[in-house]
């Protein structure tokens, strides 16, 4: 499963991802991505967890502040997931 979380700012770092996350050993890898987008990072986070576990962890995400910024986070659907 994949956790998009959108809104970061362009100076966030994985290990701050990480840190905000907590420490979860679902985690698998964190890609940090700015689209061509100078103002704001998406972060796409792979967990080895069910739908229901990863649906959980985009709700507990989703509203957070981060550097003064909200957070918005949801579980992609893949077709082959």
């Amino acid at each position: 499963m994949n956790i998009l979380i959108d809104n970061f700012p362009p100076d966030v770092t994985e290990e701050e991802v990480r840190e905000l996350l907590g420490d979860n050993e679902n985690i698998e890898d964190i890609l940090l991505t700015d689209g061509e987008n100078s103002k704001d990072v998406s972060v796409t986070v792979r967990v080895n967890i069910e739908r229901a576990g990863a649906t959980g962890m985009a709700e507990y995400i989703n509203g957070k502040f981060f550097k003064d910024r909200r957070l918005s986070a949801q579980v992609m659907s893949l077709l082959n997931e």
